[in-house]
């Protein structure tokens, strides 16, 4: 299988993800690239891709116009997915890089698109708090006060440098992000936010805690788990790509299944296994099970 990648700014972590696969041979796409010779073309949200190419999106943000809308990466996107005509539509968190820190989080505050939300900023300085630069080193709290459409990207690298999130619970994006009081903060109210970000200023413990925790929320997805959604042909069955080897086959059924371990010396034989006097028909069992057992239970010698 020879996938495209659309050029763009998440391509080579795309392409990374691709390479890593087996079975898959993946080129970045430039202007004299043939596309014909793809199976199909991976591009983020509305990248241009060559007009005769079959092509799968992953969708970052609910203003995307192209269409598929193959996997998106936040649960509210789902229904836009839906209604564009993707019949099972997939969620796959969007990763964001983690850097190194070397510092504790900071009180400084710094509001999402600052220019459009004066009214905030000075009700913040007349609390005697000054609102920094979104960039600046010193912000350890950042406020995003749109009530709707939102997105998640700001949202996921703030978190992921530590910073903690108010925002709205009325704001979909946000609130796929964040769990209120576990890793940020989601309010009812955007006259709640002033009284939020004073506790959050004084309280040293209560913003570690709040950071840490928005940290760890967002360090788990990768863009090996985005590139196996969008490398499925649907959202049921067993991955068309995934290699499974006996051992890791074996070694995760018995750890996500208890009873699993019952079975390592039973055999297997033409679609069922054998344990002394109990026997499991494969064809009962959901398919990624099935693929397991088959491959990690010994076959029977004839």
């Amino acid at each position: 299988m020879k996938i495209g990648v659309a050029p763009g700014r998440f391509a080579t972590a795309i392409h990374t993800a691709l390479s890593q696969r087996a079975n898959v041979e993946a080129d970045i796409l430039s202007n004299e690239t043939d596309s014909t010779h793809f199976t199909f073309v991976i591009a983020v949200d509305d990248e241009p891709v060559p007009s005769r190419a079959p092509v799968r999106r992953y969708i970052t943000h609910h203003l995307v116009q192209t269409t598929p809308w193959t996997v998106v990466a936040a649960r509210h996107l789902l229904p836009g997915a839906a209604a564009r005509g993707t019949t099972t539509p997939t969620m796959a968190p969007l990763p964001v890089s983690t850097p190194p820190l070397t510092t504790p989080p900071q009180p400084g505050v710094a509001i999402l698109d600052r220019q459009n939300h004066k009214a905030l900023e000075a009700a913040l300085e007349d609390a005697s708090i000054h609102v920094l630069a979104i960039d600046d080193p010193n912000v350890g709290i950042l406020i995003d006060p749109y009530s709707s459409n939102g997105f998640a990207e700001p949202l996921r690298d703030a978190m992921s440098q530590e910073k903690v999130v108010i925002a709205m619970q009325s704001n979909e994006a946000a609130k796929d992000t964040i769990l209120h009081d576990t890793n940020g903060y989601l309010l009812n109210k955007p006259s709640d936010i002033r009284a939020a970000v004073e506790m959050l200023v004084t309280d040293n413990n209560e913003r570690a805690r709040l950071a840490f925790e928005a940290r760890k929320s967002v360090t788990t997805a990768n863009w090996q788990r985005v590139v196996r959604a969008l490398l499925l042909n649907t959202r049921t069955g067993t991955p068309t790509l995934e290699q499974f080897s006996n051992l890791p086959a074996h070694k995760r059924w018995s750890k996500r299944l208890g009873h699993a371990h019952l079975w390592r010396s039973a055999e297997y034989d033409n679609g069922s296994i054998t344990l002394e006097d109990r026997t499991l028909n494969l064809h009962d069992l959901g398919p990624l099970r099935k693929t397991n057992l088959e491959r990690s239970v010994p076959k029977r010698d004839r």
